[in-house]
């Protein structure tokens, strides 16, 4: 298997659980998904984004009460 060779920028998914408020997230549905874009704006497909912007985006909603974030 070849090595990529010449910059490459590693590409993550970036998705918002987002709960009903009130609820404990332990063993509870998410009420909302969604999938956040290169914008940080919401999207209806799962969307490839750069993995520094992906970070970024995680870590401004992170501790943003009735959500969970996650970055695959």
């Amino acid at each position: 298997m070849a090595a990529p060779q010449g910059p490459f920028c590693e590409v993550r998914l970036l998705m918002v659980h987002r709960y009903e408020p009130g609820t404990v997230k332990l063993g509870s549905a998410a009420l909302a998904i969604e999938h956040l874009g290169r914008r940080g704006k919401p999207v209806k497909k799962m969307r490839l984004i750069p993995a520094e912007k992906a970070f970024a985006f995680a870590r401004k909603l992170q501790g943003t009460p009735g959500c969970t974030v996650s970055v695959i």
